[in-house]
């Protein structure tokens, strides 16, 4: 059973300079028998980061609590609230953010062997001072936390909003519904709830693209894609529940983007999928749109990927702190566009039995046998092929073992994209060639080559295989002579991608 908390990032006003409270908790252990979860302190490092950069949320007015017990996370609510009574008593009107991350059951969000029932965690948010107060909890069981209400499972609910400039009252938000489970994932490294809210807040959420994401886009955008992300899991589809209790004009503006460490316009693209992912394996999805998307990201460097029906395309990108800028149109290669068509993974080891030919008298064509690597870098494949030939040759009486060692190395290019893909490119490769004569004389020569290489691969069952073929000219030395004569190879090959 998983469970994680979000607390929303709050922005009551736009222009508002009302102070933040957060008391941001995650907690991998659970009660006894418990499985220890993956990711629910990491998401609240993350969503504690995401509150201070664009929810106007202040790092000292920011409490992050790792695997706490019970004792520390009632202390820690119970300093915040003393602060915001100060901020009161000064005539601010405080806001206070509640998030906690872990499990949770029937009786109440779990912190190690210890539990806090959630009719005690409604009642320490309702009693706050603050003059407005978010809950969110991304836990098993969470829609107990709003169920006083009777809150429905409905992911695209166009819930009013708030029509007065100060806002007040409380939100508590919850993963799921009723004897629900929340869900984790290693592919996107945290809770499905939890990382959709997080790409909500920064900019996937902002439906009418004017740079601030209400918590209204947020709960709609978390909501429907929380639903999608987990349909086809085992556990089943999971339903995010919520109950507002607000008064005041204006919208409740969780963040503004304007904020934000660095901004990346994603182009319209309606059908496509982005992942951007961060040296620290963090990863951030956003479905494309019909318009662009301004999306907020910690300046770093990412490793971003473009999914769509007609195939993937990669790209590296650094955002600098400050930068504002757009990302250029990734269009997928030919060797993605063949792997959408039943085409080859990226990388392929492969091994196989052949021929070789040189153009020496009376030699005619040799056995050989090869082993490969070839690997895409981009629109390019490079390839890696160790070969070894051998046969006894008769040239017109004088008899002769000839043994050939060699590696080559080429750029293949895809000319079509399909299942059956066809690789040309050039190639150069250094050997080494022995003579050996009848009475045991040996004579032996460097051999460097160079000229076309062709790859062509197709499916078969789990494996693919391929001709591997090369057409060019060898340059060695024959009888104390710099010699220039055509060579080729041909070879039957079995691949495996990775």
């Amino acid at each position: 059973m998983r469970l994680l908390t979000l607390a929303g990032l709050l922005t009551c006003a736009v222009a508002s300079a009302a102070p933040r409270f957060a008391v941001v908790a995650g907690s991998d252990v659970g009660a006894p028998g418990r499985p220890r979860l993956w990711f629910a302190t990491k998401d609240a490092e993350r969503f504690g980061r995401a509150l201070s950069e664009l929810g106007d949320f202040s790092a000292d007015r920011v409490t992050i609590l790792k695997n706490p017990g019970a004792a520390r996370f009632r202390e820690a609510l119970a300093d915040v609230e003393a602060r915001i009574q100060a901020a009161r008593q000064q005539g601010e009107r405080p806001l206070l953010v509640l998030y906690f991350s872990g499990h949770a059951g029937p009786g109440g969000i779990e912190l190690g062997a210890e539990s806090i029932p959630f009719d005690e965690l409604r009642a320490a948010v309702l009693r706050s001072s603050a003059e407005a107060r978010i809950a969110i909890v991304d836990a098993c069981e969470a829609g107990l936390l709003t169920q006083v209400k009777g809150a429905s499972a409905a992911p695209a609910l166009d819930f009013p909003l708030p029509v007065e400039d100060r806002v007040q009252g409380t939100a508590f938000v919850a993963s799921t519904a009723v004897g629900e489970s929340a869900q984790e994932s290693t592919a996107i490294g945290g809770s499905f709830f939890t990382h959709h809210l997080e790409i909500a807040l920064r900019g996937a959420g902002d439906s009418d693209g004017d740079g601030l994401v209400t918590l209204a886009e947020a709960f709609r955008y978390t909501a429907a894609r929380t639903l999608a992300g987990t349909a086809a899991t085992q556990a089943g589809p999971q339903h995010a529940t919520y109950e507002f209790r607000m008064s005041g004009r204006g919208e409740v503006v969780l963040a503004d983007l304007r904020r934000a460490e660095a901004r990346l316009t994603i182009p319209a693209d309606p059908g496509a999928q982005y992942l951007f992912r961060s040296p620290s394996n963090a990863v951030a999805e956003v479905q494309g749109g019909s318009s662009p998307i301004v999306f907020a990201l910690p300046a770093g460097h990412y490793a971003v990927e473009r999914r769509a029906p007609e195939g993937r395309a990669t790209a590296d990108l650094t955002l600098e702190r400050g930068a504002d800028q757009r990302l250029p149109p990734l269009v997928p290669t030919r060797y993605e566009l063949a792997r959408a068509k039943g085409g080859p993974k990226p990388g392929l080891v492969y091994a196989g039995a052949g021929m070789f030919a040189v153009g020496l008298s009376g030699f005619g064509v040799a056995p050989a046998v090869r082993v490969g690597l070839r690997k895409e870098w981009g629109p390019v494949g490079m390839r890696v092929r160790l070969d070894f030939a051998a046969k006894p040759v008769d040239d017109q009486g004088l008899r002769y073992d000839y043994k050939l060692f060699s590696g080559s190395l080429a750029a293949l290019f895809p000319l079509n994209t399909s299942a059956i893909l066809v690789e040309v490119g050039p190639e150069l490769g250094a050997g080494y060639a022995t003579q050996t004569l009848a009475d045991r004389r040996t004579y032996s020569s460097a051999v460097w080559t160079g000229g076309l290489a062709m790859l062509v691969t197709f499916p078969v069952g789990p494996l693919r295989l391929g001709l591997d073929a090369s057409a060019g000219a060898q340059l060695f030395t024959l009888n104390n002579a710099t010699t220039l004569k055509p060579a080729g190879s041909l070879a039957l090959v079995a691949l495996v991608g990775f």
